[in-house]
């Protein structure tokens, strides 16, 4: 269900109620938490059984919501994606719901990873080349891969920018044998 088109339209529609970045930023937390839940095995399971009535559904959404004390429109939007037989779209409608909370922010994800644990210099050194690259912020995943000698590789909206050890021999290898 990845991007799809209901989980955009959901997604833009939380959007929609509030220009607050603070305000979105809580929403997009709550929308992760709520969708972590209904992914659970047995709740996806228990929702998704025939056995369980339309309104035994809607109303089992509204008591999660309500547990996990989330805000109005949080509620509003569990009980409206159990209405419309949607709960399994909700890891998707917060996946989609935080890729246009980044555009409207100017924000970009990276997935860093380096052969070891890196410093926070080094770690904040890639980053600021990436948001020079791309003039966006850049929030950074940091991974570690002993598989690569040495450097770094980044994973920036679907472009991979190689700059390890491995590559970089290749490379001079390449420009050696003519």
């Amino acid at each position: 269900m990845k991007g799809s088109r209901v989980a955009k339209r959901y997604a833009r529609a939380l959007l929609g109620l509030s220009e607050d970045r603070k305000q979105l930023e809580a929403w997009g937390a709550e929308l992760e938490r709520l969708a972590h839940v209904a992914d659970a095995p047995e709740i996806a399971l228990r929702m998704a059984s025939p056995e369980l009535s339309y309104a035994a559904r809607v109303e089992a959404m509204a008591k999660i919501a309500e547990r996990l004390e989330l805000s109005y429109p949080l509620r509003s939007l569990a009980v409206v994606v159990a209405r419309h037989g949607r709960i399994a779209s909700l890891a998707a409608v917060s996946e989609s719901y935080q890729e246009q909370l980044d555009v409207r922010l100017g924000r970009a994800r990276a997935t860093l990873t380096f052969a070891r644990g890196p410093s926070t210099q080094d770690t904040a050194a890639v980053v600021r080349g990436l948001e020079a690259m791309m003039r966006k912020t850049v929030i950074a995943t940091v991974k570690v891969d002993q598989a690569l000698l040495g450097g770094v590789v980044a994973e920036l909206e679907g472009k991979t920018y190689d700059g390890s050890l491995a590559t970089r021999l290749s490379e001079a290898q390449r420009r050696l044998a003519g």
